[in-house]
C-alpha cells in the first residue's frame, strides 16, 4: 500500500473518527483506524462494535493495499505536518512510513485482518431525509437523552418516520424533549427505531460538517440502523428495547399559561441559579399577576431572587425546577418568545415555543421539591 495524500483532507477524515474509537479498549484493534488504499482513494473506518464509521477522501494510489494504525496517534500525526502532500506507504510487518516535506515518522500497525467486519447497507435505495430537518429534531431533543448506559432503554432517542415527516423523542425520567417536523418522506411503512446516544452525537457531527442542504439516507437492516451522508456510512446496532408511551406526556396542559421573552428568562434563570445549591441547581418560579418571579438559595452563599414582567392575572403558583433543564431548552428553541404552561407546583410543566401553531416542539420537565 502507498499513497499520496494532502494533509488537510487527510487530518478532516481522521478527525471525524475521533469520537468512534475506543481509547481504554481490551481489544487492541478498535483502538485503531482501517485505512484502505483503491481506486483513487483512501477509506478511513472505525468501530467499537456498537457504532461504525467509514469516510474517506481522494488520493492518488500508488499501491492498493490497507493497514491498520493507532487512531488517536495517526491524527495527531497528520494534523502537525505541514499543508502539503502527504506520502504514506506500508512497509513489512504492519509498519507504515509517514512522510511530508522533510517530516518522516514510522508507525507500528496491526494487519487488516485483525479489523472486524462492518456491517453494510441492504441493497436498494434508503428513506431520504433531508439533513437540515434531522438536524434539527437532533438539536432540540438529544440533550435529553439519559446519561445512564444501565438505562439502555432511555440511552438513544426514538426516530419515527412516515410519509408525512419525521418525528424525535428523548428522555432521561426527569424531562422529556419531542420534536417533529413536516415533510414529505418516500418511504412503504411508517419507521420507528431507537437510535443509540453515540450513534445521535456522531450523525450530528457529520450533518454539521456536510451541511444542511444534502439529504441523509437512512436503511434499517440486520439489526443494525445505517445512515449515509456526504459520502460517509454511519452505521449502529439498534436498540431492541420498549421506548416508555409519551404521547400522553406531551400532550400535557396548564390552566395558568404564560409567554414570556426567551433571552429575557435565559439570562435570568443564569443569574439566579449562581446562587442555587450545587446537588439540584434548583430554581423556584413563581407566577402572579403581571410577574414571573425566580429565584435560588443555598444554605453556604444566600439567595437570588429576579422579577420578570409578563401578561398574566389568573391564580398565583409556585414550582421549582431544575435550572440546567430550562436552560437546556431555551438553547436550543431559538424565536423571541417562549411559552410556559403550569397546573400546580407538583405537577410537570410545559415549554414550547410561543409560537408553534403546527405543534412542533414540546418540552416537559417534572417539578424539583424545596
Amino acid at each position: 500500500m502507498e499513497i499520496r495524500v494532502q494533509r488537510n483532507e487527510l487530518a478532516k477524515e481522521l478527525q471525524l473518527v475521533q469520537g468512534i474509537v475506543e481509547r481504554k479498549s481490551s481489544i487492541p484493534i478498535l483502538s485503531n483506524v482501517l485505512c484502505e488504499a483503491r481506486a483513487g482513494e483512501v477509506r478511513i473506518a472505525a468501530t467499537d462494535l456498537d457504532v461504525s464509521l467509514r469516510c474517506g477522501c481522494a488520493a492518488e494510489v500508488v499501491e492498493e493495499g490497507s493497514v491498520t494504525l493507532a487512531a488517536k496517534k495517526l491524527y495527531e500525526i497528520v494534523r502537525s505536518l505541514p499543508e502539503n502532500e502527504v506520502r504514506l506507504k506500508l512497509e513489512s510487518d504492519a509498519w507504515a512510513r509517514i512522510r511530508c516535506e522533510r517530516v518522516e515518522f514510522r508507525m507500528a500497525g496491526l494487519p487488516r485482518e485483525e479489523f472486524p467486519s462492518l456491517p453494510e447497507a441492504p441493497g436498494g435505495r434508503g428513506i431520504e431525509v433531508p439533513a437540515a430537518l434531522l438536524r434539527e429534531l437532533v438539536q432540540r431533543t438529544a440533550f435529553a437523552i439519559t446519561a445512564e448506559d444501565a438505562r439502555y432503554y432511555l440511552a438513544g432517542a426514538l426516530l419515527a418516520l412516515d410519509k408525512e415527516g419525521a418525528a424525535m423523542v428523548a428522555t432521561d425520567g426527569h424531562r422529556l424533549a419531542w420534536a417533529q417536523r413536516k415533510a414529505t418522506l418516500k418511504l412503504d411503512a411508517p419507521v420507528r427505531v431507537l437510535v443509540p446516544r453515540k450513534a445521535i452525537s456522531e450523525l450530528a457531527r457529520l450533518i454539521e460538517e456536510a451541511g444542511s442542504e444534502d439529504s441523509v439516507s437512512f436503511h434499517q437492516g440486520d439489526g443494525h440502523l445505517i445512515f449515509g451522508i456526504g459520502g460517509r456510512t454511519l452505521a449502529s446496532k439498534q436498540v431492541e428495547a420498549q421506548f416508555p408511551a409519551f404521547e400522553k406526556v406531551i400532550a400535557v396542559t396548564g390552566d395558568k399559561k404564560v409567554s414570556v421573552g426567551r433571552e429575557a428568562l435565559q439570562s435570568a434563570i443564569r443569574r439566579v441559579s449562581l446562587l442555587s445549591s450545587d446537588r439540584g441547581r434548583a430554581v423556584k418560579l413563581g407566577l402572579d399577576e403581571g410577574k414571573l418571579e425566580l429565584q435560588a438559595s443555598s444554605p453556604e452563599f444566600g439567595e437570588a431572587r429576579e422579577s420578570l414582567p409578563v401578561e398574566y392575572s389568573g391564580a398565583s403558583v409556585e414550582i421549582g425546577f431544575n435550572a440546567q433543564y430550562l436552560l437546556d431548552f431555551l438553547g436550543v428553541v431559538g424565536g423571541e418568545q417562549v411559552a410556559i404552561e403550569l397546573k400546580d407546583g407538583e405537577s410537570q410543566g410545559l415549554l414550547k415555543p410561543a409560537r408553534d401553531d403546527a405543534g412542533e416542539y414540546r418540552y416537559v420537565v417534572m417539578p424539583m421539591r424545596f
